[in-house]
C-alpha cells in the first residue's frame, strides 16, 4: 500500500494531469484515506476526462516508476509534511511536492517576493540597490525566480550583502534557466535555498513559469 508521501510524489510526477486535477485528486485521497485505489479517485475526485485518462494510463507505467526512482534521490517535502509552509498551502492549487537544495528553514522566515521584467534597466538596477539592502539587513528573505533580469539581479544583491534568498525555478533542480545562471543557482542553493515543483529533467517550457509564480509570492 502506498504511503502518503509516496502517493504525492507519484502523483506530482504523473504526466498529463493539470494542477487543478492533481490537487483535487490529493484532496479526495486525503479525505477518503485512499492512496492506492486509482479507480476510486477517478470516480470521486471530479477531474477532467483528460486527466482521468492520463492517470489511468500512466500510474503503473515503467516511465513513472523510473521518474519516481530518479526523483527520490532529491530532497523533497510534500504538502502533507509538517515542514510544508502554511502560507503556501493557502495559495491556489499549492504544489503537492517541493524539491529543494539548500536551507529549507528559509521557507518559514519573513520574506519578500521580487517579480519583474527580464530586461532590467539602469533605473531598475538603481531602484533595487536602494530598496533591497535595508530589507536584506533585517534578515528578510528575498524570493525570486533566478531568471534573467530583475530576478537574477535580486539574488545577486542578496548574496552580495550577506542576505537570505530563495530561488523558485521552472525546471528540475538538475537544470538552470537561463543556462548562464547555473553558477548563480548553485550559489543560491549553497547560501540560501532553491526549490521547484518539477522533477529532474523537466525543461523550461513556457507554462512552467506562470505556474511557479504562485510560489514566489
Amino acid at each position: 500500500m502506498l504511503q502518503v508521501n509516496d502517493f504525492l510524489l507519484r502523483l506530482s510526477l504523473c504526466r498529463g494531469i493539470g494542477l487543478v486535477s492533481k490537487y483535487r485528486l490529493w484532496e479526495c485521497a486525503r479525505q477518503a484515506r485512499c492512496f492506492n485505489n486509482i479507480d476510486y479517485l477517478i470516480d470521486h475526485a471530479n477531474v477532467s476526462l483528460r486527466s482521468a485518462s492520463s492517470l489511468k494510463n500512466n500510474w503503473a507505467s515503467p516511465e513513472l516508476d523510473q521518474a519516481v526512482a530518479l526523483n527520490s534521490q532529491e530532497q523533497f517535502i510534500t504538502i502533507a509534511d509538517p515542514l510544508y509552509p502554511m502560507t503556501l498551502k493557502e495559495t491556489y492549487c499549492p504544489p503537492l511536492v517541493l524539491f529543494y537544495r539548500g536551507n529549507l528553514s528559509l521557507l518559514h522566515q519573513p520574506s519578500i517576493g521580487v517579480v519583474d521584467t527580464r530586461q532590467i534597466t539602469n533605473y531598475g538596477q538603481s531602484a533595487l540597490r536602494g530598496l533591497l539592502p535595508p530589507v536584506i539587513k533585517r534578515q528578510i528573505v528575498v524570493i525570486s525566480g533566478l531568471a534573467q533580469g530583475v530576478d537574477g539581479f535580486s539574488h545577486e544583491l542578496a548574496l552580495k550583502h550577506g542576505g537570505l534568498t530563495i530561488g523558485v525555478i521552472g525546471t528540475g533542480l538538475d537544470q538552470a534557466y537561463p543556462r548562464n545562471h547555473q553558477t548563480l543557482q548553485d550559489e543560491v542553493a549553497r547560501q540560501g535555498l532553491v526549490i521547484s515543483e518539477y522533477g529532474r529533467g523537466e525543461p523550461p517550457v513556457a507554462y512552467h513559469f506562470p505556474e511557479r509564480n504562485r510560489i514566489k509570492r
